[in-house]
């Protein structure tokens, strides 16, 4: 294909395409999937389960438990309030304490218990309310904030254990510090392109 055929192409591609956005179900596949989808389809989400499952990782098995089950209550909380249309648009909130987090892992202090329950709750509840698909209403909506729950408990595990796995020698807690500076450098990015989106 000559380069003129391939900006035809493009034009065409660029002409046909509809606008994409995050928070809308995938048509076909049903509610409760759209809902288990959506937090790995949502990049703020990704980012901040990944940091918040990095951080509590980081800081060892007395002190992940209970800020895991405080992240548990918030997130169901979240998701009530999203089932109840509380709250606005929450992905602004959900990137920010996505770099703060992933500055944490970055700096990998060892935080005091309340500090991680702090971090959980706002996770927590930040990734629930955020959660709601706006053209999902009724039964639909309830099925696909479901999905999302199980979703954001099972996503959240896997950087915990990464995170536990990996800090026994010092090179492994860098390699797990440098993806938590990654993470907040991501975040960022998305934050200014999310806010230079807004009028």
């Amino acid at each position: 294909m000559n380069a003129r055929g391939l900006v035809v192409v493009l034009l065409l591609v660029l002409v046909v395409s509809e606008p994409a956005s995050a928070h809308t179900p995938i048509q076909g596949i049903g509610n409760f999937y759209n809902g288990l989808l959506h937090p790995v389809l949502v990049p703020a989400h990704v980012l901040l389960l990944l940091a918040f499952g990095l951080f509590l990782g980081q800081q060892g098995p007395k002190k992940t438990q209970p800020a895991f089950a405080v992240f548990a209550f918030a997130t169901i909380a979240g998701l009530v309030a999203a089932w109840f249309s509380i709250g606005g648009e929450t992905e602004v909130l959900v990137l920010g304490l996505s770099a703060v987090v992933g500055l944490l892992v970055a700096i990998s202090p060892q935080v005091a218990l309340v500090w991680c329950g702090a971090l959980a709750l706002l996770a927590g509840f930040f990734l629930g309310i955020d959660s709601a698909q706006s053209e999902l209403v009724g039964k639909a909506k309830l099925a696909s904030l479901f999905g999302s729950g199980v979703a954001i408990y099972l996503l959240v595990l896997y950087p915990i254990a990464l995170a536990d796995h990996f800090n026994s020698k010092v090179w492994q807690r860098i390699g797990i510090r440098v993806v938590g500076s990654w993470v907040a450098a991501s975040s960022l990015l998305v934050l200014a392109l999310t806010l230079s989106a807004k009028p």
